[in-house]
């Protein structure tokens, strides 16, 4: 008779081995959910609806789609439609194929040449990308002072890490 020897997992090791299956797992959950279609107008600021109705927002903007149900639809999504604030219209060809799942696409619609009301047009363009800019900049500042600052755990790090308290000198 031979005797076997068995081992046990420590709790560490479980509770590691368990945390480690856990993050694959969200990872391979996650991926492969969304399909994106960038949406850009010339000038911007357009509204970008499709042909059910629905608004997707103002241009520059990102839709989202089911990945499966894109699939199952032959990458076809119903046609977009940009317009403009002096009523100038731009649309997509009826269906819209998104060839790349995985990566999605990127359409721009032109508003036409011939359109009246192209002052008006390029004036909302101008403030929407003022807008867009300003946002931008308010991100960027949120992010300096996030990461400036101790990953937002107290006045910062400095002597003493991990106390979260200590002196910030400025570079």
């Amino acid at each position: 008779m031979t005797a076997t020897k068995t081992t046990r997992m420590s709790p560490m090791r479980k509770h590691r081995a368990l945390a480690g299956l856990a993050v694959l797992l969200l990872a391979a959950g996650l991926t492969g959910c969304a399909t994106y279609v960038e949406v850009n107008s010339d000038p911007e600021g357009a509204l970008i609806t499709d042909r059910a109705g629905r608004s997707h927002g103002t241009a520059p903007v990102s839709i989202e789609y089911d990945r499966d149900a894109l699939e199952a639809a032959g990458g076809e999504i119903p046609g977009l439609i940009a317009t403009w604030p002096s009523g100038a219209r731009a649309e997509t060809p009826v269906p819209l194929i998104v060839t790349d799942l995985q990566y999605g696409m990127t359409v721009t619609l032109e508003r036409p040449k011939d359109a009246p009301g192209l002052e008006e047009d390029l004036r909302n363009a101008v403030k929407h990308a003022s807008e867009r800019a300003r946002a931008a900049e308010a991100e960027r500042d949120r992010m300096e002072l996030y990461l400036d600052h101790g990953w937002g755990w107290g006045p910062g790090w400095g002597p003493g890490w991990g106390l979260g308290w200590g002196w910030h000198f400025a570079p």
